[in-house]
């Protein structure tokens, strides 16, 4: 090596230590293009450093941030922080890259870079910080991070059986998970297995979700599930279920859509009821009606001005209820304790047994919504968080 250009890799250095980085970068750019033999790995490191800094760290410009990455993947090897967490222009550079990608939604793009970070490498390692408001916030790991831009860009192209792959590892692999990842990592599963026909899959690891997270669209894709199976009895109690949850009504359209086509022949009279709940959504969101909707309504002799499709559903309501509970019989008791801030309580049974409930499935007169008062109620598996255990909860709780 000559001695100008080890002087100037030594410039080039300096100016990176002051925080020149535009100088640095230059020198390493003219000399890495005529003379890359003589880079040592610390000129190598120094120049990476140097385009991290001006044009990956706060991306302005998506081309520069693609050729600066690339050559930095160029540069360094990724170090492996799978046992040490530590700082790697590599490892660093490739995540920002995948970041903007995600945020961006270039999900095919992430296919792709995604194949030059080896994942076993990566730090399982949290972290947290202390919001303005004293609030703990905990924050992904970088091996957390991949697997849900990465299970999450397969699902988009519709790749199901390596969506289906990446998350079973996700859950293999990590054993810390921020912001319910576990969860979305099986609801991923779960759509995969239904894309790949791969029902009752699907429906146990829906299942699992479901005592965890009380949402209405999983039951109502655990209900889709079993249709594509052919148990329209089992799809019926499902859907009725998900109907009578808590979820805007509005955004339950193919919810109803999947019970108008499973009472279409045994009842349809409620089927066509169904028909008319989504016809007077999508009319007072004045959305887009599919011609045989609109006149499957006016042969109906229905009124076509309806907009008020929230008393449509509250007609629904006894019939979901039937269909819900059909294979249980109600219980009877009394609520015996409504804690102060009144959102949740306790039921006691005939025998003396304790159920816990939320506010919101008391249904009955809310006047009665009271300690001592005698009610009807079904009972249903729920999680308690805090105590990190399954018990029997009281639901759809009536005065009597």
């Amino acid at each position: 090596m000559s001695e100008n250009i080890k002087k100037d890799l030594d410039q080039a250095k300096k100016n990176y230590q002051s925080k020149k980085y535009e100088d640095a970068k230059d020198i390493y750019e003219s000399l890495y293009i005529e003379h890359p033999e003589a880079f040592t790995i610390w000129d190598k490191r120094f120049y990476s450093w140097a385009l991290y800094q001006l044009h990956v760290k706060n991306p302005e410009d998506e081309t520069e941030l693609f050729e600066a990455v690339d050559l930095i993947t160029q540069l360094v090897p990724q170090e492996d922080h799978s046992e040490k967490d530590g700082v790697c222009a590599y490892t660093m550079s490739m995540m920002k890259l995948l970041d903007y990608l995600y945020k961006n939604k270039d999900y095919e793009n992430i296919i792709i870079w995604s194949e030059k970070l080896n994942p076993d490498y990566l730090s399982k390692k949290t972290s947290t910080f202390t919001t303005d408001d004293g609030r703990e916030v905990k924050l992904a790991s970088n091996k957390e991070k991949y697997y849900n831009w990465l299970s999450k860009s397969y699902q988009e192209v519709e790749d199901y059986d390596e969506c289906l792959s990446v998350s079973k590892k996700a859950l293999e692999e990590l054993d810390q998970f921020t912001n319910n990842g576990d969860i979305w990592f099986k609801w991923r599963i779960a759509r995969s297995c239904r894309e790949l026909g791969e029902y009752e899959e699907a429906i146990k690891y829906l299942n699992d979700i479901y005592r965890f997270k009380k949402d209405w669209y999983i039951q109502w894709e655990i209900a889709e599930n079993y249709f594509f199976m052919g148990e329209e009895e089992k799809s019926l109690e499902y859907a009725a279920s998900a109907a009578l949850s808590r979820g805007d009504i509005d955004k339950k359209i193919k919810l109803y859509s999947l019970l108008e086509d499973l009472l279409e022949d045994d009842d349809p009279e409620i089927a066509l009821k169904h028909s008319y709940l989504i016809y007077s959504i999508r009319l007072h969101n004045e959305w887009n009606i599919d011609e045989g909707l609109e006149e499957e309504i006016a042969n109906a002799g229905l009124d076509t001005e309806n907009t008020e499709y929230w008393k449509i559903e509250r007609e629904l309501k006894s019939y979901w209820k039937e269909l819900k509970f059909k294979n249980q019989q109600p219980t009877f008791g009394v609520i015996s304790r409504i804690f102060p801030h009144g959102k949740t309580g306790f039921v006691k049974d005939e025998s003396g047994h304790s159920y816990f409930f939320n506010g919101f499935e008391f249904k009955g007169d809310p006047n009665k919504y009271r300690e001592g008062v005698k009610v009807s109620f079904y009972i249903e598996e729920g999680y308690d968080k805090k105590k990190d255990e399954f018990k029997p909860n009281a639901v759809n709780i009536y005065d009597i």
